[in-house]
């Protein structure tokens, strides 16, 4: 049973930050109207199926928007199902799905939505308002009905959503009479039938033309019988031409199995002798073979045995260490040529100028370095101190000049001041010589003085010429060991009789030459052992050859070629029978006829013959009934496309049509609407008898005591206290609308067992006088021994009646 425990609402229409926690069996809200109690109904229903469905069109789904705009709006709803605890949170904020997030915890653990609605066979919200919410609105819904809905209402309760298909199962049946009705005038099929009608008197007026008309169709109707007979005549001796000349193909096959059987004779062969003979030579040539390849064996490990130029082979391989010692050191002096180049080659690369120098004589290098000193020297001394001396003095002597009254003084101001200009203009001319000198320097040499630091370059020159020596010398050691290695080869040679390139070859022969002494040292050893090993395979080869003889013998054979070619006589035999099998096979249905026509077999041509001239004639009768259909139908044509004629058969067409539409759409809504019907009266059927047992002592709780039964016969009756019983039909209102509550209270209770929800009571009895709310204490007390109940009331006598204390809604 699956009871609500905790309600938690965060922001929702009025109610925010708020928590209740619930009884597991009855839990009454009290508060004032306009308190939240409705808001508290709509959380529980909206945080199960979502907010903001109002397009569903069901009850507790309005706009619950938080009244203070703030996010997010929502909350939590707390179940317990035995020893599991689901928690269902939803959260709504902007930019969210209008049914608002929910999130699933069991135990604790984030589960998919459907691990809970399964729990509740995956209601929906309209389900859950229509049997779990009782409220004003269901109460006013109750009383809007006639009394004969209301009877509906209370029959089909059984089946769910019974109300919607009741709504349904009536719009298809106004659909169907709108379309037809038996007396009706105005219903659309009523108007086509009787124009029909009109129509074909219409029609009937071109009686002549309708009458050669009907002549010509009669007469086509019978040239298109006789047409379909000879057709089928035609098909017929196409069948029987069709046979006689598959007869005729088979006719050779036959005469080919009767040929095929002629050559089949009895044959003696046995595979199994033939493979094991075939065994037996295998086996023979591979111990041959052993035999020959251990002979060879004998001849080398003799040969062998006696080795030519033992020491000095053993010489050659004691040096196998010094040679590898070699060919690391010929690997080093590699890497370090290697190595050498690519510095030379970034030389060229990064200081092209040095590499420049290196490749001049000493004497031009000694020149250009003279010339780089004398012109550092110049450059020094033309430095900018005498410009700067000038400038000072040209200024001091123009102020004094010009500033001072002492003609003396100022003589003195005029005269230093023509000394600084002609010190300035010394300068100037000093400064032009030297440019053109350095320019000079750079076109002679290609040398920049100002980018160029030819000190720097020198000392670039010096390792250059280093590295060119060190290439010198290793290319001299690589020399001395390349003739230290030859020599050595030069030995190697004659005793390998290859040709040595490299390392990898001269310690390659090496390890052959180690491999022959090691031969030479094993040889006497193997050689006894092979002796042996040849007497055994020969031993083995006697054996089997008497073996084969035998075989031979048995199988009346002189030699294997004789066995082979009794082999392929035999396959050739069992081809044979697989040939006649399956002629056979493919003949036996016509073998016996086929015998027959073998000894006769002009009959059959002459039957074909006969055949192909009755089809011809057919064919001709088939042409010509053709032609005479064709211009029957042509006259037929000229006729039907008469205006007059046309016009008022298309015209009849058109209304036939339009009549058959229009009766496919009103057996299709009569139909639905008896499908509905018969629907709804075998779900309230299977379920309603089981509920009216509750049903009763709900009604009699209601009404205190004064109906005490419901029976269900052809018609729903409810018996009074003093016996009398009465049809619902024939109920007041009020207890119309008691026997709905007690029905519906009882529906619940009767899918409990799948659908374990708390029922939710909104001021439901907000209208009941103090004696039927004491009535209704009693009901709540009863019902909360089964299921859960939360009554949301503004009535204070109720709580005081069910003598508990409320959880109170206070208004703001």
């Amino acid at each position: 049973m699956m009871k609500l425990t905790q309600i938690k609402i965060i922001h929702f229409g009025k109610l925010n930050d708020v928590t209740f926690n619930l009884n597991k069996d009855l839990t009454i809200f009290l508060g004032a109207n306009e308190a939240g109690k409705s808001t508290t109904v709509a959380f529980v229903k909206q945080v199960l199926f979502g907010f903001h469905l109002r397009t569903n069109k069901s009850p507790f789904f309005e706009n619950y928007q938080p009244l203070d705009h703030v996010s997010p709006m929502g909350g939590s709803l707390t179940f317990e199902d035995k020893n599991d605890v689901f928690v269902l949170s939803r959260l709504y904020a902007k930019g969210d799905p209008k049914k608002g997030v929910l999130t699933v915890s069991l135990n604790d653990e984030v589960v998919p939505e459907s691990v809970f609605f399964d729990r509740i066979q995956n209601i929906d919200g309209s389900f859950y308002t229509d049997s779990f919410i009782f409220n004003q609105d269901m109460m006013r819904e109750v009383t809007g009905l006639s009394q004969a809905e209301l009877m509906e209402q209370i029959y089909f309760l059984g089946a769910s959503q019974s109300h919607k298909l009741l709504d349904l199962r009536d719009e298809f049946s106004n659909n169907a009479q709108k379309l037809f009705k038996k007396s009706g005038r105005k219903p659309v099929i009523n108007q086509l039938i009787n124009q029909i009608q009109e129509q074909k008197e219409v029609l009937a007026q071109t009686d002549s033309e309708f009458k050669d008309y009907r002549e010509f169709e009669e007469k086509l109707t019978a040239e298109k019988e006789n047409l379909k007979q000879v057709q089928t005549e035609l098909v017929k001796l196409n069948e029987q031409e069709q046979k006689i000349s598959l007869l005729m193909q088979k006719l050779t096959n036959f005469k080919q199995y009767q040929e095929l059987k002629r050559k089949l004779k009895p044959l003696s062969f046995s595979k199994e002798n033939y493979e094991r003979a075939q065994a037996i030579r295998s086996k023979l040539a591979d111990l041959t073979n052993d035999v020959d390849n251990l002979n060879i064996q004998l001849q080398e490990i003799e040969a062998s045995s006696e080795l030519a130029d033992k020491d000095k082979i053993q010489a050659l391989v004691d040096h196998k260490a010094e040679v590898l010692h070699w060919e690391s050191e010929s690997k080093d002096l590699q890497r370090q040529i290697e190595t050498t180049k690519k510095d030379l080659q970034s030389y060229d690369q990064f200081q092209p100028e040095a590499v420049k120098l290196s490749k001049l004589s000493s004497e031009a290098r000694g020149q250009i370095k003279s010339d780089y000193q004398a012109l550092r020297g110049q450059k020094q001394e033309a430095n900018n101190l005498p410009g700067i001396v000038s400038l000072i003095l040209l200024v001091a002597g123009i102020f004094s000049a010009v500033a001072i009254s002492n003609l003396f003084v100022r003589f003195l101001g005029v005269m230093i001041a023509l000394g600084g200009l002609g010190l300035f203009v010394w300068t100037r001319q000093k400064n032009a010589k030297d440019g053109q000198q350095e320019q000079e320097f750079i076109e002679k040499y290609g040398l920049d003085p100002n980018t160029v630091d030819l000190n720097s370059l020198w000392n670039e020159v010096v390792q250059i010429e280093s590295k060119k020596q060190l290439l010198i010398q290793l290319d001299q050691e690589q020399k001395s060991l390349n003739e230290k290695v030859q020599a050595f080869v030069q030995n190697l040679s004659p005793l390998t009789q290859k040709k040595i390139q490299t390392f990898s070859d001269i310690v390659s022969q090496l390890n052959s030459l180690q491999k022959l002494l090691d031969q030479s040292n094993l040889a006497k050893q193997h050689l006894n052992d092979l002796i042996i090993q040849v007497q055994d395979k020969k031993n083995q080869l006697a054996k089997n050859k008497i073996e084969l003889s035998k075989l031979f013998a048995a199988n009346k054979v002189a030699n294997f070629a004789e066995f082979t070619d009794l082999k392929k006589e035999a396959e050739e035999q069992e081809q044979l029978k697989m040939k006649i099998e399956a002629l056979k096979n493919d003949l036996q249905a016509d073998l016996a006829q086929l015998e027959k026509i073998a000894q006769d077999p002009a009959a059959l041509k002459e039957n074909k013959a006969q055949l192909e001239e009755q089809i011809a004639y057919k064919q001709d009768q088939i042409n010509n009934l053709h032609a005479e259909n064709a211009k029957l139908e042509n006259q037929m044509n000229v006729l039907a496309n008469s205006d007059k004629y046309f016009a008022e058969k298309q015209k009849l067409a058109d209304l036939e049509s339009s009549l058959n539409e229009n009766v496919k759409e009103y057996l299709a809504n009569l139909l639905t609407s008896n499908w509905i019907a018969r629907g709804l009266d075998l779900a309230s059927n299977e379920r309603f008898p089981k509920m009216l047992e509750d049903a009763k002592k709900y009604f009699k709780l209601l009404t205190g005591g004064r109906y005490v039964d419901i029976e269900l016969d052809k018609k729903l009756k409810v018996k009074r206290a003093d016996g009398k019983k009465f049809e619902v039909e024939y109920l007041s209102r009020g207890t119309s609308e008691q026997l709905y509550f007690a029905l519906k209270l009882a529906f619940v209770e009767q899918v409990a067992d799948k659908i374990a929800l708390p029922i939710l009571i909104d001021d439901a009895f907000v209208n009941f006088d103090a004696q039927r709310t004491n009535y209704i204490v009693e009901l709540l007390k009863e019902l909360a021994k089964k299921t859960q109940v939360l009554i949301f009331t503004a009535r204070q006598d109720l709580v005081t009646n069910l003598a508990m204390k409320p959880i109170r809604i206070e208004k703001e």
